[in-house]
């Protein structure tokens, strides 16, 4: 392993990355190895002397024209994130600065960190162990909740102390398996197959708890997709734009302005979403242009989890609007005022949010009018919205929000006892997997008279147990955990 990493980082070098997010305003540059604190004193100079020399504020060279105020930030090896002296240069810039910064400190003789190399010097270092070092990375790349507080559970170590218990578990079996053998010819029993083999099935069963009991990342990391679905010019791209704080979509009073499906990453209070605008929906297609238009839209509507079906609740009828609405399928909100019958697409029923939009076009008593007679005419009840006064967004939102998690609690195990649990990914999946297979073996084998092959298959289990902490990894195993990473973490 120490000449996989020395092949893969030169753990010799003094490394450095950017390590805040692009566009972000405030800038982190973060600096590791044994030449750490002598670039700092080189481009950081302190203001005045101050009372501590692990937070330092000054200014730091840019290039040779510039200096700007920055705050220094030092942690002294051993005692540091990656085991080796770290620094963190924090400064108020905009990349062409950081960029400026980033040039003077290679000038120096520092490297560009690659993908997950603070981290991997911090299990090299036996900061963190194999674990904990894939935790960091589902931490920051954490979508939801229910994610990063099973991420965080596994960085605190949780994982770690079950699996000790375990792998202590599996030992005591096995040295008296080993024992048994060792001294099989003195007729000493030292203890009956029969206890054995419960104290095996209490490992197995201590394990299959591990997996029922836990988070598998695959199934939480996607972010679940919230389609803008209605007539052209329903005020989809506007509440588009609106929620997203941007102006993604294009907004214009003529029909059938956008063809193409555009999203965006949407963050609510406890969950972030994609939400996507597509072609407004019609009852017939104008062209090629429309049909293929029409397709994209559709198509993305059926993968969705939610729709939010729009409604121009200032329009003189919504007849076109009855038909787009039984062109979506899917449930409303609250399925039992619905009228329509669920979607026969053979995947997951999206769930429809019923949305009048342009509501500010209308005074309060027209608007409850309004309503009414959407409600009558849908057989369910229609939130007011206004991308331009903001009107019900607030309520959209935190609806968006519960129906998320709910849905994610149906089908994924989304509970409370779930978010308190630790979260495993594949590799940590496929170890205990295994490890519930050879003890079932062991017992098997066991029950047949077989000691030897008994201990066997225990000294394959614990070692099963033991990767998911300190693997005896591979080039491959490594390169795919660090790959994975982004640069400065």
């Amino acid at each position: 392993m120490q000449k996989f990493f020395t092949e893969m980082y030169d753990l010799d070098d003094t490394i450095v990355a950017v390590s805040s997010p692009s566009g972000a305003g405030r800038a982190i540059v973060r600096i590791t190895g044994p030449a750490t604190v002598e670039i700092c004193r080189q481009v950081f100079t302190p203001s005045v002397k101050q009372p501590t020399n692990h937070v330092l504020r000054g200014r730091v060279v840019v290039d040779k024209g510039l200096q700007i105020d920055a705050i220094l930030y030092i942690f002294f090896g051993p005692r540091s994130y990656t085991g080796d002296d770290v620094a963190e240069i924090h400064m108020q810039s905009c990349a062409a600065v950081t960029g400026a910064l980033m040039d003077t400190l290679f000038a120096q003789g520092l490297r560009m960190a690659g993908p997950g190399e603070f981290t991997a010097r911090a299990y090299m270092n036996g900061k963190i162990d194999l674990a904990q070092a894939e935790a960091v990375n589902e931490v920051v790349i954490s979508s939801n909740t229910c994610q990063l507080a099973a991420a965080e559970k596994l960085l605190s170590g949780q994982l770690a102390e079950l699996t000790t218990k375990v792998r202590s578990a599996i030992m005591d079996c096995l040295s008296l398996i080993e024992a048994g053998i060792d001294f099989s010819q003195e007729d000493i029993e030292l203890i009956c197959p029969q206890d054995m083999i419960e104290k095996l099935e209490g490992i197995k069963g201590e394990l299959e708890q591990l997996l029922a009991g836990s988070i598998h990342y695959e199934t939480i990391v996607d972010l679940p997709a919230v389609g803008i679905a209605g007539a052209p010019n329903a005020g989809k791209s506007s509440l588009l734009n609106k929620l997203l704080g941007s102006k993604r979509s294009i907004v214009s009073s003529r029909h059938k302005t956008t063809r193409d499906v555009l999203t965006g990453v949407l963050t609510l209070a406890h969950c972030r979403c994609l939400l996507f605008d597509c072609a407004g929906l019609v009852d017939r297609t104008d062209g090629i242009l429309d049909e293929l238009a029409q397709q994209a839209a559709i198509e993305a509507l059926r993968n969705s989890s939610l729709v939010l079906f729009c409604v121009d609740i200032a329009k003189g009828d919504w007849v076109q609007d009855l038909t787009i609405r039984q062109m979506i399928g899917g449930a409303w909100l609250h399925e039992e005022n619905s009228r329509f019958p669920r979607s026969r697409w053979g995947k997951p029923h999206p769930t429809v949010l019923a949305l009048a939009t342009k509501a500010d076009l209308l005074s309060e008593q027209a608007l409850l009018e309004r309503l009414a007679k959407l409600q009558k005419q849908f057989g369910v009840e229609f939130l007011a919205t206004s991308a331009k006064t903001g009107t019900g967004l607030d309520q959209l939102q935190s609806m968006l929000d519960r129906k998320i998690i709910e849905l994610a609690g149906s089908s994924l195990a989304f509970t409370e006892a779930a978010a308190g649990s630790v979260g495993l990914t594949a590799r940590h999946k496929q170890a205990v997997t295994e490890a519930i297979r050879h003890i079932t073996e062991s017992a098997s084998e066991l029950k047949a008279g077989n000691e030897e092959i008994t201990a066997m298959m225990l000294r394959a289990a614990y070692q099963c147990v033991c990767d998911i902490e300190q693997q005896h990894v591979d080039e491959q195993v490594l390169d795919a955990i660090f790959s994975h990473f982004c640069i400065g973490k």
